[in-house]
């Protein structure tokens, strides 16, 4: 394994597609593991990081094309956590990371929601009372990977948050970009990053913003061009 003074590390990426947030990832130290729900990962290792020591495991989300599909969502959430447990708790890995996290969490809310058609079969969504299972499961995935010494970089996209306006009663568009999945997320790691892009010249560049950042704060707002683990961490960790 890499040897390294920075300590281990949990982190947020969120953007909308094609922003390059698996690449970012897996400049992370290695060996590194990726559990894949949206079967992108293995593209980007082939062009860019086909000699690392980086793992992938893809998890397949089944095609449904009724209203009223047979449970699938459980067994796929039981063979993701059996593997990420092994992981987090053996010596093998350096790096974990859940790409997407916003295909895991809707995986985990189907199984929340499956579990609860077991005693209501024409049950179709969790009540606002009923997310407790799904955010406990959700936290584990976090307090493992700290209580462990694993990095953990979970990916997730982003949706426009809808809202009532003053005197409405109905939704609207608020222009404002949220995480799609857990809303937890940002407060369960030490560094928050978003992604976008931009052309310069006559090619096009990712653009990372650290929006959060416990262990600096001086990084907070900070753009950075194509960057890495090693560059965001040297000045995080000046010191490491």
């Amino acid at each position: 394994m890499e040897e390294t003074n920075i300590p281990n590390i949990l982190v947020s990426i969120s953007s909308p597609p094609k922003t390059g947030k698996t690449h970012l990832a897996c400049t992370f130290p290695k060996p590194l593991k990726i559990y894949s729900f949206d079967q992108g990962a293995d593209i980007v290792k082939k062009l860019a990081f086909n000699k690392e020591k980086i793992d992938i495991k893809n998890f397949y989300m089944p095609i449904i094309e009724s209203e009223n599909p047979e449970p699938w969502a459980t067994k796929l959430w039981d063979e993701f956590y059996k593997e990420f447990k092994k992981d987090v708790e053996g010596k093998e890995y350096q790096t974990l990371v859940i790409d997407t996290a916003t295909a895991m969490e809707t995986i985990l809310r189907q199984m929340v929601l499956e579990d609860k058609q077991e005693d209501k079969p024409n049950k179709q969504k969790l009540g606002t009372t009923e997310y407790l299972g799904r955010n406990l499961k959700m936290t584990a995935i976090f307090a493992y990977a700290r209580k462990y010494g694993k990095n953990l970089v979970v990916i997730q996209y982003v949706k426009e948050k809808w809202a009532k306006k003053d005197g409405s009663s109905e939704m609207s568009p608020t222009g404002e970009m949220i995480i799609d999945g857990w809303n937890q997320t940002e407060g369960q790691v030490d560094i928050v990053l978003t992604m976008g892009k931009k052309k310069k010249g006559d090619k096009t560049v990712m653009v990372t913003t650290v929006k959060d950042n416990r262990f600096n704060r001086h990084m907070e707002g900070k753009n950075f061009e194509d960057t890495t683990f090693d560059e965001l961490t040297l000045l995080t960790f000046p010191e490491g």
